[in-house]
């Protein structure tokens, strides 16, 4: 079975289990995705931490996967308002609190040893392990929580959501890994197909073609115009935002595969893992949804802010 092959059958399982896990019901999002925003979360930083060492940099690999998920399964109660969390005026104090207590123990951890040599590229290495899995996972449960918007139901911006999952955030939700998966997938075909005269020339991904790019690119206009059609009588985005929308996507989308080639090719190893038939370690599938994660939040959030 050639990879090609193997990743077409890993995106036609995958899209199909997002949509139930997504839909199949609402009421169970909190069971559904605590379990696999953890497991992703969990084996995601694993990955970083293991590309981390494999640079020759002596860091707990337990350490990403415990503070990260820490900071999803609390991001995932706040935005159910669990244990009435966004009344409490301690609980972004709480946790302000261990977001800073977390950065000074990555800055004071080797004190008192010995050996110095590495310390700098671990506090770095540590950080960044923190920002690249932590601030996603954040965002996650405040995308699937977006509530339908009309004029008694105003705008939840960032912290205001109180819905235990809603069509508007899973539709969102299912749009965002269509596209991103969508893009890499088309990027790819087109790229085998007519990319071998138009290769671009990157040491992170010499492979990668402006034809590949291209393909990539359109994709996505495709993708967003299909959404339209079927889905805007849910969400009722207006039509400048469908346009504007692929644009910035479409070019933000494949920088996040080349950011994590940039991470493997710097630990030289070809794949973050292997757990994932066709596609390596958890990084490898997830790696362009990390990087456009925080952009596409924003951008939704901009656009309600604007229509407010």
């Amino acid at each position: 079975m050639t990879n090609f092959q193997k990743r077409l059958i890993l995106t036609l399982t995958a899209i199909p289990a997002v949509f139930f896990a997504l839909f199949w019901p609402l009421s169970n999002h909190i069971l559904v995705f605590i379990g696999f925003g953890i497991l992703v979360t969990i084996f995601g930083s694993y990955e970083i931490s293991n590309l981390i060492y494999q640079k020759g940099i002596n860091v707990r690999r337990y350490f990403l996967p415990i503070i990260n998920s820490v900071i999803y399964i609390f991001a995932y109660l706040y935005s159910l308002n669990a244990f009435n969390m966004q009344k409490s005026k301690f609980t972004l104090i709480l946790f302000a609190l261990y977001i800073v207590s977390v950065i000074m123990y990555i800055y004071a951890r080797d004190i008192f040893k010995r050996d110095l040599t590495r310390s700098f590229e671990k506090m770095s290495y540590s950080l960044f392990g923190v920002l690249y899995i932590g601030l996603p996972s954040f965002l996650v449960p405040f995308l699937l929580n977006i509530q339908n918007r009309t004029p008694d139901n105003p705008v939840p911006i960032f912290f205001n959501v109180e819905s235990s999952g809603t069509m508007t955030g899973s539709l969102l939700a299912v749009f965002f890994i269509v596209l991103v998966w969508s893009n890499d997938i088309f990027a790819y075909v087109f790229g085998m197909a007519f990319g071998k005269k138009s290769v671009i020339g990157l040491a992170a991904s010499p492979k990668k073609s402006w034809a590949g790019y291209i393909g990539g690119y359109l994709s996505t206009f495709f993708w967003v115009a299909l959404f339209y059609l079927i889905f805007n009588q849910f969400i009722r985005f207006d039509w400048w935002f469908y346009f504007i929308f692929p644009i910035i996507t479409g070019f933000i989308v494949p920088i996040g595969d080349l950011v994590e080639s940039v991470f493997k090719r710097s630990a030289n190893v070809k794949d973050s893992g292997n757990i994932i038939m066709g596609r390596g370690g958890i990084l490898d599938s997830v790696d362009s949804i990390l990087y456009t994660l925080p952009p596409y939040f924003i951008l939704i959030q901009l656009y309600f802010a604007i229509k407010k």
